[in-house]
């Protein structure tokens, strides 16, 4: 069970840090704000995309890991 829970958490962890990336490539690329992109960066990226890819992250650990065990 710690096993299935350490694998979990780890997985949420990479996946915030693969979401920051992404947000990161997607404003700098994407975002026609001007003013305060550097700002807008930070924020949308530590607190939308990378709760977004740490909560994929912790799915697809989980359904691997039960159909790992069930299957």
């Amino acid at each position: 069970m710690l096993k299935f829970i350490g694998i979990a958490l780890l997985a949420a962890l990479v996946g915030y840090a693969f979401g920051v990336m992404a947000g990161i490539f997607i404003v700098n690329n994407f975002s026609t704000n001007v003013q305060d992109k550097p700002l807008e960066l930070a924020m949308t990226s530590i607190f939308f995309f990378g709760p977004v890819g740490a909560l994929i992250g912790l799915i697809i650990a989980v359904v691997y890991q039960l159909l790992h065990r069930y299957l």
